[in-house]
């Protein structure tokens, strides 16, 4: 006995099929958005992090002037009570040393400020607008 092979074939209704074709295009938009909106997002760590980078170093180094200047003041002041022979004079220039200590101190405590309100705006910058645009950007897909 010979098996006779049918085949049966079936046709996808145009309407279903321009429907399924419809919802794998939005599938792919909505995937490559969210691709593109990782990639901006990594872009913006990575600015973030070399903002973080180069103001940080700018803190240290201003930390290690800051720390040079006050170290010297200390040594000049050493050096000149040692040379004093009046009790008088030594608390005159023990007195001027702390006033100038102190307005020295405020000023550098003023400049690492500063740095650091820099530091911090310069490093959340990127990171916050790749999210406004990632909020923005996200709804577009869907709003078609």
């Amino acid at each position: 006995m010979k098996k006779v092979k049918t085949e049966t074939t079936y046709e996808v209704p145009r309407k279903s099929a321009d429907i399924a074709q419809k919802s794998v295009d939005q599938a792919q938009a909505a995937f490559d958005k969210a691709s593109e909106l990782a990639h901006g997002n990594v872009q913006a760590l990575d600015a973030a992090a070399g903002a973080f980078k180069s103001r940080a170093l700018d803190i240290q180094m201003k930390s290690m002037e800051i720390a040079q200047t006050n170290v010297n003041a200390i040594f000049s002041f050493v050096r000149q009570a040692f040379a004093i022979k009046d009790p008088m004079a030594f608390v005159s220039l023990n007195q001027e040393f702390a006033r100038d200590q102190f307005a020295a101190l405020s000023k550098q405590a003023s400049e690492l400020s500063e740095l650091s309100i820099l530091l911090a705006k310069e490093t959340t910058r990127p990171v916050q607008q790749g999210v406004m645009k990632s909020f923005g950007d996200w709804t577009k897909p869907f709003a078609a």
